[in-house]
């Protein structure tokens, strides 16, 4: 397929650097293979020109008229893949499941839904992200999942796209998608390419400079960065921001509510974005911008942003369309469009409200009842013991003549399937990747010197780059910026 290559080289904007040229002919091979479960892992740094590669590869087979299935974790990820492509892009989740309902139109589980494409190239971005296992409110192994949809039907490639330098799923040490022993457990034929020289110029991105800078520092450590610095009697180096840029910003905590005033006013509510290592880190920016900046008073009010904690099949289900997923998912983002009203039951507090949610196709209104303690609790999500009371309660005070009618009842029970969210303008790194934003405000947050390794170099990275216009350094000590003081 020589015209392949021609054509792609035709949509660069560049000189492919040796990096893109290696990937360019492993996807010319990827796409002319007949044989099964053909994958190839494209892993790539900040900079390096992976979005580009991608990018011109879409556009090439759009034109071919070959057909292109783009996928990310998340809807956020989704909506990034989406710009930098040209063309429509879902999350994982929406595209491989379906939802049934019960005899009483509740959630009656999920599975992996029927693929239709034939031929068809799967563009899996941000894979970094996917878990190998179901764990926590997921109990489904979504990387077996996706391989099983893309391959249940014939000749489909599968392209994963990936930053090793990110972190890794909750709860894992390594990306198992970026991992060609993990594929190949899994029965794929994979292979791998690595970006790694910078395209764009980080003498004009201060962001892709630091970003450059703390991925070599990760290379220099290698897996040393994991051991116990005291046991080894290294100490560990702090990273060094680069400073001198119009796009990277030092700020203190006298600053920032100039400096967020600045970004909400040139970028919109919807870019702007503190990143900082704790829930309850996370609540207190967020009371502060809903206090500062938007002049919220109460604890929630129409225009608020809001983060799901907790994927929930209930509420997208009761209004869902035939054969269309109800899922409202961990990570996921809602606007409240109106607050109607709120109560305390069951020892807990709950709202009422009207919420906007794009659905990974098109934008729907949708009427809630969400989890208000949620919002300013030091946990990711309601605690497990707290929950479980909570279904205890409702179960006691549902009167039914039978088990089976008593367990339909409570599986449609409001309370028990409140949203649970939490304010979205400051966030954990985790609950962030995925998604850019033009402006990202990164809190230092407590760290000390013994925690600075692999895992925290690893978060910095991923937070520096979920910014793709302006980086503001929150509240960082002056070591960070080779002082002493």
């Amino acid at each position: 397929m020589p015209a392949f290559t021609d054509r792609l080289l035709a949509r660069l904007v560049h000189v492919p650097t040796g990096g893109q040229q290696k990937a360019i002919n492993a996807l010319e091979r990827l796409l002319a293979t007949e044989k099964p479960h053909a994958t190839l892992v494209l892993k790539g740094y900040a900079g390096t020109g992976k979005t580009t590669l991608v990018g011109a590869l879409v556009r090439v087979q759009a034109e071919a008229g070959r057909p292109v299935v783009l996928l990310a974790p998340t809807g956020r990820a989704a909506k990034v893949l989406s710009a930098y492509a040209g063309a429509p892009a879902s999350t994982i989740h929406r595209r491989i499941y379906r939802t049934a309902t019960d005899e009483d139109g509740g959630y009656g589980g999920m599975s992996v839904a029927p693929n239709r494409e034939r031929q068809a190239l799967f563009v899996v971005d941000e894979a970094s992200m996917i878990g190998a296992g179901g764990g926590g409110t997921f109990d489904r192994d979504l990387l077996s999942d996706l391989f099983q949809y893309v391959f249940s039907a014939p000749g489909n490639k599968l392209l994963l796209i990936g930053d090793p330098a990110q972190l890794p799923p909750v709860g894992s040490d390594h990306s198992p998608a970026l991992d060609l022993k993990d594929l190949s457990a899994r029965g794929l034929l994979a292979g791998t390419i690595e970006l790694t020289d910078v395209v764009r110029q980080s003498e004009t991105s201060g962001i892709l400079a630091n970003a450059t800078a703390l991925r070599s520092l990760l290379a220099e450590q290698g897996e040393t960065a994991t051991e116990d610095a005291g046991s080894t009697g290294q100490e560990r180096p702090v990273p060094q921001f680069i400073t001198g840029f119009d796009d990277v910003v030092r700020v203190d905590g006298h600053d920032l509510q100039d400096a967020l005033e600045e970004a909400y006013a040139k970028h919109g509510d919807d870019e702007v974005c503190l990143i900082c290592r704790s829930n309850k880190r996370a609540y207190q920016y967020s009371q502060q911008v809903r206090a500062r900046i938007h002049g919220f008073e109460e604890e929630l009010e129409a225009n608020d942003r809001l983060m799901v904690v907790k994927n929930n099949y209930f509420w997208a289900a009761r209004e869902q369309d035939a054969g269309s997923f109800g899922l409202i998912a961990n990570g996921e983002q809602v606007s409240v469009r109106r607050v109607h009203r709120t109560e305390e039951k069951y020892g807990l507090r709950f709202a009422d409200l009207t919420i906007d949610w794009w659905d990974g196709q098109a934008d729907r209104e949708l009427e809630v009842k969400v989890m208000l303690d949620v919002l300013g609790g030091e946990g990711p999500a309601l605690p497990g013991p707290r929950m479980r009371q909570l279904s205890q309660d409702v179960l006691a005070n549902i009167v039914a003549r039978t088990k089976a009618e008593r367990f339909r009842e409570f599986k449609r029970d409001p309370y028990v399937n409140a949203l649970q969210v939490k304010y979205a303008y400051a966030v954990t790194c985790h609950k962030a990747q995925g998604g850019q934003w033009k402006s990202v405000f990164v809190d230092q947050g407590y760290v000390t010197e013994e925690m600075i390794d692999r895992e925290y170099l690893r978060w910095l990275y991923t937070a520096v780059t979920r910014a793709s216009e302006k980086l503001y350094l929150l509240n960082f000590h002056p070591r960070f910026y080779g002082g002493n003081d």
